[in-house]
């Protein structure tokens, strides 16, 4: 009996492509159900692993994330979360299952914990997360500065009911 399947003998870049379709068809998914980008105020916290999107201090509704990585315009590097001592062991829990399958596959940019990149490779390493781990969408935090943005994956999404913001 043949276990092998596609991610055990598909190219890399071929996986780049297939997750970008998956992400881009989840990103739809939020945009047109949740209407990600239409609210007033976001707020997530890494001790509770949630995401948190509102209105005139109201939920509206929360996502457990995943951290993927990070990406810094000031040394133009993505450092993938797993290897983030700053992040919470929380957000980064599930993570290594993508750095373990570029193992498998001998993926260098999935292996390798810091490198070289631009925004293009901060995109295509969370796409390829959300595919592998069959994100719900994902989404990309700026810092106070811009010069370092984080990215992270939807684990789950879950409406509110009218609950103010403490």
């Amino acid at each position: 009996m043949d276990k092998t399947s596609e991610l055990d003998t598909i190219s890399f870049e071929n996986l780049s492509k297939k997750a970008y379709e998956y992400l881009n068809k989840q990103q739809d998914i939020c945009t047109n159900v949740y209407k990600i980008g239409g609210y007033q105020d976001w707020y997530y916290d890494q001790f509770t692993g949630e995401l948190t999107f509102s209105d005139k201090g109201i939920k509206k509704f929360i996502i457990d994330y995943e951290e993927v990585g990070s990406l810094s315009l000031k040394s133009n590097t993505w450092l993938w979360a797993w290897e983030n001592p700053n992040l919470e062991e929380k957000i980064k829990s599930k993570i290594g299952l993508v750095r373990d399958y570029g193992q498998r596959r001998q993926f260098e940019k999935l292996i390798n914990p810091k490198w070289t990149a631009d925004q293009f490779d901060g995109w295509e390493m969370t796409a390829i997360a959300a595919y592998l781990m069959k994100a719900k969408g994902a989404y990309r935090v700026p810092s106070k500065d811009s010069l370092l943005y984080s990215f992270m994956i939807y684990k789950t999404i879950r409406w509110v009911d009218s609950t103010k913001i403490k």
